[in-house]
C-alpha cells in the first residue's frame, strides 16, 4: 500500500514522493515526481523611467547535474507601453506560461560564449559557408564582446535593448537587424535544446531608423562597352556574361560548359562559386535559366576555342582548376580598368545593376526584369536594382509634362481669376 504523499508547503516546488509496493515487481519500487506550483511572479513598477519589472523563480540543471532554484528578473515594458497593471499582468502571464505548463521540466544553464561555440559547431555548420562567415563575424565582433560573460538565462529584454543602443551609435539599421538575426537564432536554438532562455521579443525593441544611404553603383551602357574593349580574356568574357545576363558574380564564376545550350541559346544557372568553392545558388528562384543573347553567343563560342578543359568542366578556372574568387577579379582585373577609364571603383555587382536599369529603359516590363534577375519578390528588383538613367529619366519626365501641359487659352483664362 502506497505511503501518503509528502508535500513541502514552504517552497514553490511541491516534492511528491510515492513509494509503491506490489507483488508485480516482487519488491519495493519508487517513483519520484516533481511538479511545480503555479507561479504568478512578483510584478512591480520601478525606476525613474517607470518600467514594469517581473520577478520569478525557476528550476535549472547545473553543470554538475544537480537541480537548483534561481531567480529571474526581466523588464516587461514601460508605463507608457503598458498603462495599467492589468495589461502588464497579461504580458507577465504570457512569459510565465512556459514554467506553468504541466509538462515543464528544469532547464540547463550555460554561458553565452560557451553555447555560441556549440551553436557554431552543430547548427551554423549546416548552413552555406557565406552565411557561416557573416554569423561568425557577428559573434566575434559584437555578440561575444557584449554578452560573453553572461549566462543565457541572464539575458533579458533590457539587456538586448542596451546592446542595440550601443551598436546603434556606429552601425546602420540593416546591419543591426542582421546581428539581431544571429542573436535570436542562437537563443532559439538554445531554447530548443533545453537551456533556460528568457523570452525576448524583437518587436518590443527600439531600433534606430535607417540613415540616408548612397545609391548602389551601376554601369551605364557606355561604361560597359568601354570596359569590354579594355579587358582581355578570360576577364572580357566574364564581364560580358555578367553584363549581358545580369547573373550574380558567383553564378558567373560557377558556370560550366554543360550549362551553355547554344542550340536553344540558353544559359542554365545551377551553382555558384564562393571563395573557390562550388555551392548551390542563393535561393530556389535563382536556380533557373536565362536567355543567351546573340552577341554573347559569339563571344562564348570564340572563348571556347581556347578554353582549357578541367575536371569540373568549369568555364572559368585558375591554375589550380578552382573557380576564380570574385574579390581578386575585382581588385586585380576590374579596378585597374576602371581607374584607367576614370570610372569610380565598384564591384562586379554593378554589371547586374546595369542590366536591370537598361532592361526597363529599353521598354521591358518590371515582370521581365524580375524574371531575368530571378528575384522572388518584384519589389526587390524595383527597389534595389533599377536605376533611372539620366537621359531616359529626363525624356520620360518631358513626355509626362507634355501631356499635362494646359493649352494657352486655358492658361490665359485661368490667370484672369488670379489676384
Amino acid at each position: 500500500m502506497a505511503s501518503a504523499p509528502q508535500i513541502d508547503l514552504n517552497g514553490n516546488l511541491e516534492a511528491i514522493t510515492l513509494r509503491a509496493q506490489g507483488q508485480q515487481n516482487g519488491g519495493q519500487g519508487g517513483i519520484d515526481l516533481a511538479r511545480r506550483r503555479f507561479q504568478t511572479g512578483t510584478l512591480q513598477l520601478r525606476g525613474k523611467k517607470k518600467v514594469w519589472v517581473l520577478r520569478w523563480r525557476e528550476d535549472v540543471i547545473g553543470s554538475d547535474g544537480a537541480i537548483k532554484r534561481i531567480g529571474h528578473t526581466t523588464v516587461l515594458g514601460t508605463k507608457a507601453e503598458l498603462p495599467t497593471e492589468k495589461l502588464a499582468r497579461r504580458r507577465a502571464d504570457i512569459l510565465l506560461a512556459r514554467v506553468n505548463r504541466p509538462d515543464y521540466r528544469a532547464g540547463k544553464m550555460i554561458g553565452f560564449e560557451e553555447f555560441s561555440e556549440r551553436w557554431k559547431e552543430h547548427s551554423l555548420s549546416q548552413q552555406k559557408p557565406s552565411s557561416q562567415k557573416v554569423a561568425k563575424s557577428h559573434i566575434r565582433f559584437h555578440l561575444v564582446k557584449y554578452f560573453g560573460r553572461m549566462r543565457l538565462d541572464q539575458i533579458g529584454q533590457e539587456d538586448v535593448q542596451q546592446f542595440v543602443s550601443t551598436i546603434g551609435r556606429k552601425l546602420g539599421r540593416h546591419t543591426i537587424l542582421n546581428i539581431l538575426g544571429t542573436l535570436f537564432s542562437i537563443l532559439k536554438t538554445a531554447r530548443q535544446w533545453g537551456y533556460v532562455v528568457s523570452e525576448i521579443r524583437q518587436a518590443d525593441l527600439a531600433i534606430p531608423s535607417s540613415r540616408p544611404s548612397l545609391p548602389g553603383r551601376f554601369f551605364t551602357a557606355e561604361n560597359v562597352i568601354a570596359i569590354l574593349e579594355k579587358a582581355t580574356d578570360p576577364w572580357r568574357t566574364i564581364f560580358a556574361v555578367a553584363a549581358m545576363t545580369g547573373l550574380r558574380p558567383g553564378e558567373v564564376l560557377g558556370l560550366s560548359t554543360e550549362d551553355l545550350d547554344f542550340e536553344a541559346r540558353q544559359i542554365f544557372v545551377r551553382r555558384s562559386a564562393w571563395y573557390s568553392r562550388l555551392l548551390t545558388p542563393k535561393t530556389k528562384h535563382s536556380e533557373s535559366m536565362v536567355p543567351m543573347p546573340e552577341p554573347l553567343e559569339s563571344m562564348l563560342r570564340a572563348y571556347l576555342l581556347k578554353w582549357r578543359p578541367n575536371p569540373n568542366k568549369l568555364l572559368f578556372v585558375n591554375r589550380r582548376n578552382n573557380p576564380y574568387s570574385e574579390n581578386k577579379i575585382v581588385q586585380k582585373r576590374l579596378w585597374p580598368i576602371l581607374d584607367e577609364l576614370k570610372i569610380p571603383r565598384c564591384g562586379m555587382h554593378a554589371f547586374r545593376h546595369a542590366m536591370a536599369s537598361l532592361l526597363l529603359s529599353t521598354g521591358a516590363s518590371p515582370k521581365v526584369a524580375q524574371a531575368q534577375l530571378r528575384h522572388a519578390d518584384p519589389m526587390t528588383t524595383m527597389r534595389l536594382y533599377v536605376h533611372a538613367v539620366g537621359k531616359d529619366q529626363r525624356e520620360a519626365v518631358e513626355k509626362v509634362a507634355g501631356i499635362l501641359r494646359p493649352s494657352a487659352t486655358k492658361s490665359e483664362a485661368k490667370s484672369n481669376y488670379v489676384n
